[in-house]
């Protein structure tokens, strides 16, 4: 019977031991991983995969996973004349496009930004349309300018192009 109480007694000691041992392990695993896990996440962050939400008492909670649009640098404008009169194109006041009889479509690449936009006639003091061209708000690769002396139509980029007036103004008037 001594005999049986002592086997006893040792399977429950091992038993203890094995489950402390099996903390023990877990512990460190998850002691390793809290200490790894910070080292690891930043770098992502700054890659801008990975954004963590930080609480006002420090604690962070789980990296929330944010599909970002890709940086883009450079979008391509083009402009396209319509109808047969002869006008200019001017960005932040400098002539980039003259459409004559021909060569009456021209493209060009700007940088993400805003630029003032103004069609005049042959006259600089014509003025067909002005405003501002808003160029890489969203995804879009490709903004089409199409003008005349009765306005501006833009597509791929509804919203790129913001008006200042919409009624034509000259001095000949």
């Amino acid at each position: 019977m001594e005999l049986e109480v002592f086997s006893l007694n040792c399977v429950t000691h091992i038993e203890a031991t094995m489950r402390r041992q099996q903390w023990l392990r877990l512990g460190i695993i998850g002691t390793l991983c809290a200490i790894a896990l910070p080292l690891a996440v930043p770098p992502l962050a700054q890659a801008g995969q990975i954004i963590i939400r930080t609480y006002p008492h420090g604690h962070h909670r789980y990296p929330i996973y944010e599909r970002r649009r890709p940086v883009r640098e450079q979008v391509t404008v083009e402009f396209i004349a319509l109808g047969d009169e002869w006008a200019n194109v001017y960005v932040d006041g400098r002539r980039i496009m003259s459409a004559h009889n021909t060569n009456r479509r021209k493209r060009f690449t700007f940088r993400e930004g805003a630029y003032e936009l103004k069609i005049t006639g042959i006259d600089y003091f014509d003025i067909w349309a002005e405003g501002y061209l808003d160029v890489g708000r969203d995804d879009t690769n490709i903004i089409v300018v199409r003008f005349s002396e009765r306005g501006v139509r833009v597509s791929g980029d509804p919203y790129a192009w913001i008006p200042l007036e919409t009624g034509r103004r000259s001095s000949r008037r």
